[in-house]
């Protein structure tokens, strides 16, 4: 017969486990199997906090990047290449109001037609070069083939903004390409960005810090286009233009 334990319950045969020892190890396994579960939730829980992490790094350095962008790579308004563009003046001023292949750029520049009457307002425009004022020639955008919303009439540097379409918001880049004179971020004509000679663009007084290309023409604006060192601004700089004044 069984020897009996003292829970009164058979030892079994054969070194069999009695009903306490199975009991005993099932807990035991229990114990082993939440021990193993709870590795694998933190190992998750870990593997999870790394893709966050990493993800949080790289959102970092996008940010950082996007942060470090120069303000004159930035366009508002796309432009072509004016080095695609025909009959463009890579050379030193002074500069003619360049005309002659002046339909095939309106064509590639794809402007609204000229309206006085729908939109119509005036921006100043100076432009020095080495320190010396640079004439803004008349007629500019204007000629019996073709002519401009963007133009000039006079050699005042009166720019006259005369548009079909009432929400024209055009940008100086714009009326370089009309006009055919060579304006980039770093280059104005055949002069191009080195050393201490730079291309700086000034608004009503205030140095523009974004794109030259991409100074919006609003009416009464006084805009300085200069070349060289900081020394050769004009002095003092012109900062507002009254129409007519």
């Amino acid at each position: 017969m069984a020897k009996q334990t003292q829970d009164g319950q058979n030892a079994g045969a054969g070194g069999r486990q009695t009903k306490a020892e199975r009991k005993e190890q099932a807990r035991l396994d229990r114990i082993d199997l939440q021990r193993k579960m709870a590795v694998r939730k933190r190992n998750r829980t870990i593997a999870i906090v790394g893709v966050v992490a990493a993800a949080l790094v790289i959102g970092g350095v996008v940010f950082v990047t996007n942060a470090r962008t120069d303000p004159r790579d930035v366009i508002t308004t796309p432009l072509p290449d004016p080095d695609s563009l025909p009959g463009m003046l890579k050379t030193a001023p002074p500069w003619s109001n360049n005309t002659e292949q002046l339909p095939a750029r309106l064509q590639a520049l794809d402007l609204p037609a000229l309206n006085e009457q729908i939109l119509h307002h005036h921006v100043r425009l100076f432009v020095y070069v080495n320190g010396q004022p640079v004439t803004v020639p008349a007629n500019i955008g204007l000629s019996q083939q073709a002519a401009s919303p963007l133009h000039t009439h006079d050699t005042t540097g009166t720019v006259h903004v005369e548009s079909a379409d009432p929400t024209f918001e055009p940008v100086l880049g714009q009326f370089f390409d009309v006009w055919g004179v060579y304006l980039t971020k770093d280059c104005l004509g055949g002069s191009c960005a080195s050393g201490d000679n730079q291309l700086r663009i000034f608004v009503d007084g205030k140095e523009w810090g974004g794109n030259p290309t991409q100074v919006p023409l609003n009416d009464l604006t006084a805009i300085v286009v200069a070349f060289g060192t900081a020394d050769q601004l004009p002095n003092p700089m012109p900062d507002k233009f009254t129409f007519g004044a």
